[in-house]
C-alpha cells in the first residue's frame, strides 16, 4: 500500500512537472497562476520533507522513541498530493484557486499548526485555521452545485445557501470527529489541553464560529461570482482527460 502511494506520489511529480514545462514551451505564454501553485506546492513539499527529515535524525539518535511523529509526517507528504490522486484516478479537477487555498490549509494547519506547534503557542492559530477550512469547503461545495446547475439550480441564491450549509455541516463533522478521537485515543486534536467544563466548550464553540465566519464568506464569493457569471459553476467539473494524455496541476 505505502509503495503504491509513494510510486503514485513520483508519478504526479514527474508527469506534472514535465507536462508545465512542455506546455509553456509550445504555447510560449506566462501564467502567472500556474507558477504560483507550483511554487505553493513545492514549497510546502520541501517544509513537509525536512520535518520528516529531523524526525528520522531524532529517531536514529534516540532522542525521539515513538515513530508516530514520522508517520504524520509522510501521511502529510501523501495528503499534499490530494489534488494530483483525485485528478489522475477520479479525473476530478480542481480549479486553481481551490488548488492554492488547499496548499496553504496544509501548510497552516499541517505543518505550523502540528508540527511547529503554533496551535499551543498561539491561541488564535486554531481559529485562523477553522476560517481558512470554511474557506476551502466552500469552494469544495461548488462542484455539487456544478452537477445540480445541469437541473437548473444555480441561481445566486441557491449557491449560496448550499455552500454556506455544506460549509458548515462538514466543520461541525470534524468537531465531532476530533471529540471521539480524543476520548477513544486519549489525544488532544481538539487543542483544549486542562481546559473543562464552560472553558472547553468556548473553545469548540470558537471553532465553529471560526468556520462559520469563513463559510460566510466563502459562500457569498461563489454567490456574487455567480450572479456575475453563469458559467463560474462549469468551472467546478469533472475533467475530461485522455489516458494517453499526461495530466498537469491545472488546466
Amino acid at each position: 500500500m505505502y509503495k503504491r502511494l509513494i510510486y503514485l506520489t513520483q508519478y504526479a511529480i514527474i508527469k506534472n512537472m514535465k507536462s508545465f514545462l512542455e506546455r509553456r514551451q509550445k504555447e510560449r505564454n506566462f501564467d502567472a497562476f500556474n507558477v504560483i501553485n507550483i511554487m505553493l506546492l513545492m514549497g510546502v513539499l520541501v517544509a513537509f520533507i525536512i520535518s520528516a527529515v529531523f524526525c528520522i535524525v531524532d529517531l536514529v539518535d534516540g532522542t525521539e522513541t515513538s515513530a508516530i511523529p514520522l508517520i504524520e509526517r509522510l501521511l502529510a507528504i501523501v495528503l499534499l498530493f490530494l489534488p494530483l490522486y483525485l485528478r489522475l484516478i477520479f479525473k476530478i479537477q480542481f480549479p486553481r484557486t481551490a488548488t492554492s487555498l488547499f496548499y496553504l490549509f496544509l501548510f497552516l494547519s499541517i505543518y505550523l499548526g502540528n508540527f511547529i506547534d503554533l496551535f499551543n503557542k498561539f491561541w488564535w492559530w486554531d481559529l485562523l485555521v477553522h476560517f481558512s477550512s470554511g474557506l476551502l469547503l466552500g469552494f469544495l461545495a461548488m462542484f455539487f452545485v456544478n452537477h445540480l446547475a445541469k437541473k437548473g439550480a444555480n441561481s445566486p441564491i441557491y449557491v449560496f445557501l448550499f455552500v454556506f450549509c455544506f460549509s458548515v455541516a462538514l466543520a461541525g463533522i470534524w468537531e465531532i470527529y476530533e471529540f471521539m478521537v480524543d476520548v477513544i485515543l486519549d489525544m488532544d486534536m481538539q487543542h483544549a489541553g486542562e481546559l473543562v467544563g464552560q472553558s472547553a466548550l468556548f473553545d469548540t464553540m470558537f471553532d465553529l464560529i471560526s468556520s462559520t465566519l469563513g463559510a460566510i464568506i466563502s459562500a457569498l464569493c461563489c454567490a456574487v461570482l455567480t450572479y456575475k457569471d453563469k458559467n463560474f459553476v462549469l468551472q467546478f467539473r469533472v475533467a475530461k482527460i485522455k489516458k494517453n494524455k499526461i495530466s498537469q496541476i491545472e488546466e
